[in-house]
């Protein structure tokens, strides 16, 4: 069971914290503040185990570095979703790909009142300071606010109106004092909307009528143009509303449609292009920007959604399982022609994907991409190294350790940092023959290790996290 030791073992995240975390290696002066990643930390319920891996109860983890020491934190999400799982020993709202029990009474309720709202409040995968709050987000509408000290939670909030309609997405983009976010409302019409959910309440600065949503769990942005890559994964939204299955198993691949790729103006909120292109799906964005007439997309990309599947932990405790590779993806979209052009960056794996976001997002001056990836010596098997992918070559460098998962890399400039290449990258790893984790630091430079701050017991593998000074 150690190949696929992130879900075969670790199912439920162990709450502790750890003052002074042993650390082996040199912890730069430089680097001081806390990193703080959100994710799965309770897959098995008293009454049952959830299917997926988005379907986890949240739990923040925090790493305060300072003076080349580090402490160790983490909490469950207190939402009202982990409040009745601890009080019932089951979900009483659905997640991704779980549903609760439902009563004939709720069945009937459902089919009557199919608006009432039924979505989790569980944001169990990303997290962002937005408006001087620091918040864990998911892709449920509501955010829940908590505190960067102790990482308890503060209130939930629903920045978007009528929010148990909608889905949202956990990525939302930063830029000056804004924090804009795409959501998806479900009706007789759907709507793609986007809103600067900074300033809860306020109206939608865009919205595009669609007949059939895609699941859509991140969007892009450049200095002039909001982007929405909906790939053919897509629902009939009265079938969502009545909820008769799990949320994402109410999608379904329709490959033939293709892609539809709608351009929005930020200043205006006016559709300036829609672009059909061949079918992909994907979860994440990785950079986008304008020269000239043409605003270019790059984009963390998969040929089908069976990835998803692939997520279920019942196909992830499986020993031969082979994963779909996402492959880092250049679109090239002309505002005047309305012609567009599609290459594969490089060939490597990646996933979980992240950039020197505050120096490059929406800037083509950018060069690196790091993320997660199936090394090419052990191609089969869950993600076992980190990737480094040059984007103007495709060149890929790996980090790699037998028997070990590292989570996403986040990239930290180095003071004197004149590049998105000089500084360190912070990865929580799972080793699966000490069953641990721990804390990895390399030089993004030279991909090799500078520093690790091992932990007496394992973090549950998953999802996003940033680095707060």
């Amino acid at each position: 069971m150690a190949s696929f030791f992130p879900f075969g073992v670790a199912q439920n995240q162990k709450t502790y914290s750890l003052a002074d975390v042993p650390v082996t290696g040199t912890i730069p002066d430089w680097l001081q503040g806390s990193y703080i990643r959100n994710g799965p930390g309770m897959f098995q319920l008293e009454n049952k185990r959830l299917n997926h891996w988005f379907d986890a109860m949240g739990a923040l983890h925090k790493f305060d570095i300072a003076n080349g020491k580090v402490a160790y934190q983490n909490v469950m999400i207190e939402c009202e979703s982990y409040k009745k799982v601890t009080e019932t020993g089951d979900i009483q709202f659905s997640e991704f790909a779980s549903d609760p029990c439902k009563t004939i009474f709720k069945k009937v309720q459902s089919y009557v009142f199919p608006t009432l709202p039924n979505m989790t409040d569980n944001p169990k995968v990303n997290v962002a300071k937005i408006a001087g709050k620091f918040m864990a987000l998911g892709e449920t509408p509501m955010q829940v606010e908590f505190d960067p000290q102790t990482l308890k939670t503060i209130g939930v909030s629903e920045p978007v109106p009528g929010g148990f309609a909608y889905k949202t997405t956990a990525h939302p983009h930063l830029e000056d004092e804004h924090a804009y976010n795409l959501v998806v409302k479900f009706g007789m019409q759907s709507f793609y909307k986007l809103y600067d959910v900074s300033k809860p309440g306020s109206r939608a600065i865009a919205s595009v009528p669609v007949q059939k949503p895609a699941y859509l769990h991140g969007f892009g942005m450049s200095k002039n143009y909001f982007i929405i890559a909906a790939g053919p994964l897509t629902v009939v939204p009265i079938q969502l509303l009545f909820w008769k299955r799990p949320y994402i198993e109410n999608h379904h691949w329709n490959a033939k449609e293709g892609a539809a790729i709608y351009i929005i103006e930020k200043a205006s909120g006016k559709l300036k292009a829609k672009f059909n292109t061949e079918a992909f799906f994907s979860f994440h964005h990785v950079n986008a920007w304008e020269e000239g007439e043409e605003l270019i997309m790059d984009i963390n990309a998969y040929d089908d959604a069976s990835i998803i599947n692939q997520y279920y932990l019942k196909e992830l405790e499986k020993q031969d399982a082979v994963f779909p590779k996402g492959t880092l993806r250049r679109y090239r979209f002309n505002l005047r022609s309305k012609k567009y052009h599609a290459e594969t960056v490089s060939n490597a794996c990646i996933e979980l994907p992240r950039i020197d976001y505050n120096r490059y997002n929406t800037n083509g001056d950018y060069m690196f991409t790091y993320g997660v990836s199936v090394h090419p010596s052990q191609p089969q098997g869950f993600y076992n190294s980190i990737v480094k992918i040059n984007s103007k070559t495709g060149d890929a460098f790996y980090w790699h350790e037998e028997g070990c998962y590292p989570g996403e890399p986040f990239f930290q400039p180095s003071p004197q940092s004149q590049n998105d290449e000089d500084g360190i990258l912070i990865s929580i790893v799972l080793d699966a023959e000490q069953q641990n984790s721990f804390l990895l630091m390399l030089d993004a430079i030279t991909m090799q290790e500078i520093a690790r701050a091992v932990l007496p017991e394992p973090v549950v593998y998953g999802f996003h996290g940033e680095f707060f000074e």
